[in-house]
């Protein structure tokens, strides 16, 4: 739903964006999904939404804040407890994080901050947005392979339909 000629799909498609993600991640190479869902998302949350503690599937996420509530949806982060390629993760440590036990990383995001997070082993969530102003960002997803795209079954549950 997004156009073809937004300043979004001129970004997320633009060879001097990706070698600027390539570079500071230190990767060679990211590719565009094949599939138009998974490639450029918005996400909004409301008064009262939040996103809860989680781990993500992907090696990298890559977001840019549009608008920032005027309180609540902070964006927190954990970064221990959790080894993903040696398959380990220290249940009572993520247990007393969620409990706020534990000191946590906190980042104040305003609008056109983009945030490049990249380790599957933070364990990091959006607090509840407080005001009626709401948060609003987009998410530019891409592979470390060419022509990836998520299962019929993955875009029913995350879009609610196939294509």
């Amino acid at each position: 739903m997004i156009p073809k000629k937004s300043l979004l799909n001129h970004i997320y498609y633009s060879i001097e964006f990706k070698k600027f993600i390539t570079k500071i991640l230190n990767i060679n190479n990211i590719y565009p999904y094949k599939d138009n869902l998974s490639s450029i998302n918005y996400n909004y949350y409301q008064k009262n939404q939040q996103l809860g503690w989680h781990f993500d599937n992907a090696l990298f996420a890559i977001t840019l804040m549009i608008s920032s509530p005027n309180s609540g949806g902070a964006f927190q982060y954990f970064n221990k407890g959790r080894d993903f390629k040696k398959n380990f993760i220290d249940k009572k440590l993520i247990k007393n994080v969620i409990e706020g036990k534990e000191k946590i990383k906190q980042l104040e995001v305003k609008p056109g901050t983009l945030i490049l997070f990249y380790d599957k082993n933070y364990l990091h969530r959006v607090t509840p947005i407080k005001s009626v102003k709401g948060r609003v960002l987009v998410t530019l997803n891409y592979n470390l392979k060419k022509n990836i795209e998520l299962s019929e079954n993955a875009r029913r549950i995350f879009f609610g339909r196939k294509s």
